[in-house]
């Protein structure tokens, strides 16, 4: 068989790897479809269209020599193992990631490793397609809400126009404009930064310009965002509410996103007349001309494996041999039906507005202000998630208390002594102003009393896959000091308060050996 040959049949090869992948990530694909739907990664169906034209225009150039790597066998392997622990967990990420590193694999396995290192640039922009991780996501979207609040507020001052923020809530007077999610910048910066990348890649420059502009859509990002909250604040001023509301309030978010696209490109513009001129590849913008690679060809075996092992996943995932495991959901008792008395403690339950749920995505939730003679209140709260898939999530109280406009001033964890033995808890110092709170909380995990966010998401994962479980809770205990307590006198109420509510959590929280099955409940304020 001839070089020419070969090279025909490396490419009916690799399509036929490559479909029978794609087979396999059908679910995959699905889960994909829907995430593009949202603002944050509306531009991810054109990715991989993008990616497919750099890929080809890259091998057009370079004409790498093939040498098909048995390189491809582990990591087809490896993102069969993702693909196997997102079926048992339904953790859709690692499937979506390991949907990349199997192309990865087929472009070793027909392509071989010089190649693939030459495919690099556009196997890494398929990432720009794929969600974050929601944990990561969430953080990311608190840290830039309120740094897009601050700065926002920042120019509002100046101008003398009355405002106040606490936290994401900056109040105008007549109107509060709180900073949520949909403002956070993510809509902005996801986009741009897969825009920057694709800049940088095709100027053909120093590699601390290209550096500079893939980088530089964060801070722009960030930037234009908070100026967007200032046009707000400016507007709401002069003209009314209804200047955050409505059409007027999409459009400008259009207008901003165009202006952090028309900043880049002109300190692009910038940067390629510093130094050595750089030039740009506008060859990207049409189809690629030539043969893909120098026309030999090395080894025969890895082809032939990389087929086997995408047929074999297609068969398993694709064709359902492997099949989504069912999720256990156990039963509960409704959280409404919590005692408001224990002991001395009469409490008073509290409703969350709707807007507030809709954020939290809770299964059920208890919410009440407790109170003991005439001593200041204790807030519990217990957030409990019937299931933790992808996009519902407990929220850590470190993480959501800075965006009410609070300080952390003190964070450790303490072992609290009870009957039925040692709590570890999370607590917390808050100040704001001249108030000052203790809170306690922790994550109630199958049974589980953790501390730490990164443990918790360890052990969801575990417990998905052995369990098949991801029930769990958020339990947040807040007092207030009044001026003449100190600290160690918050901590004894908390103390005291935990010792009578804690063996009735153990009714409403479901533990370890809860597995009995029912259809996810409502809400039950």
């Amino acid at each position: 068989m001839n070089a020419r040959s070969k090279n025909i049949m490396l490419m009916l090869g690799g399509i036929v790897s490559l479909a029978l992948l794609l087979f396999a990530h059908r679910q995959t694909e699905s889960d994909l479809w829907t995430a593009w739907q949202t603002d944050e990664y509306s531009h991810g169906a054109i990715i991989p269209f993008i990616a497919a034209l750099l890929a080809w225009h890259q091998l057009a150039k370079e004409k790498p020599v093939l040498r098909p790597s048995w390189l491809a066998v582990p990591t087809l392997l490896l993102a069969a193992l993702l693909q196997l622990i997102s079926r048992l967990s339904a953790f859709g990420m690692t499937e979506e990631y390991g949907l990349v590193i199997g192309i990865t694999g087929i472009s070793l396995g027909f392509l071989g490793r010089r190649a693939t290192i030459t495919l690099a640039p556009a196997l890494v922009y398929l990432l720009f397609a794929v969600p974050l991780p929601h944990l990561i996501q969430a953080n990311l979207s608190q840290g830039l809400q309120l740094l897009s609040s601050t700065l926002g507020v920042m120019p509002l001052d100046w101008l003398g126009i009355p405002v106040f923020q606490e936290g994401n809530v900056i109040d105008l007077g007549g109107y509060k404009l709180q900073v949520v999610d949909a403002c956070s910048g993510l809509r902005y910066l996801f986009p741009l930064l897969s825009f920057s990348y694709l800049i940088a890649f095709l100027l053909k420059d120093k590699m601390w310009k290209r550096l500079i502009i893939f980088l530089s859509a964060i801070p722009i990002t960030i930037g234009l965002n908070s100026l967007r909250i200032t046009i707000i604040g400016i507007t709401v001023d002069k003209w009314g509410p209804g200047m955050a509301e409505g059409f007027i309030h999409a459009f400008e978010g259009w207008v901003i996103f165009m202006v952090c696209i028309g900043i880049l490109m002109g300190e692009t513009w910038i940067l390629r007349r510093i130094g050595s001129r750089g030039t740009f590849r506008y060859e990207y913008f049409g189809l690629a001309h030539g043969p893909y690679s120098s026309g030999r060809v090395e080894r025969s075996s890895p082809p032939f494996a990389t087929i086997l092992i995408t047929l074999a996943l297609a068969v398993l995932f694709g064709m359902g041999s492997v099949e989504q495991l069912p999720e256990i959901i156990p039963a509960h008792p409704p959280m409404s039906g919590f005692p408001t008395d224990l002991g001395d403690w009469h409490g008073r339950a509290i409703s969350m507005e709707s807007d507030v749920l809709n954020e939290l995505k809770l299964s059920d939730y208890w919410l009440a202000d407790y109170k003991h003679s005439d001593q200041p209140p204790v807030n519990f709260y217990i957030a409990y998630y019937a299931s933790q898939r992808v996009g519902t999530t407990t929220h850590s109280p470190s993480n959501c208390i800075p965006g009410g406009g609070w300080r952390i001033e003190k964070s450790d964890i303490i072992s609290v002594p009870l009957p039925d033995g040692p709590l570890n808890v999370t607590r917390l110092l808050i100040r704001r102003g001249t108030s000052a709170e203790l809170v306690y909380y922790w994550f109630d995990e199958r049974g589980r009393d953790l501390t730490e966010t990164t443990n918790a998401k360890w052990h969801l994962l575990w417990d998905s896959i052995l369990m098949h479980r991801s029930d769990g809770a958020l339990v947040r205990l807040v007092t207030p000091l009044s001026t003449s307590e100190n600290e160690a006198d918050a901590e004894a109420r908390l103390n005291a308060f935990l010792t009578l509510a804690r063996p009735e959590m153990k009714h409403f929280i479901p533990g370890a050996d809860a597995i009995n099955a029912v259809a996810e409940p409502k809400l039950s304020q």
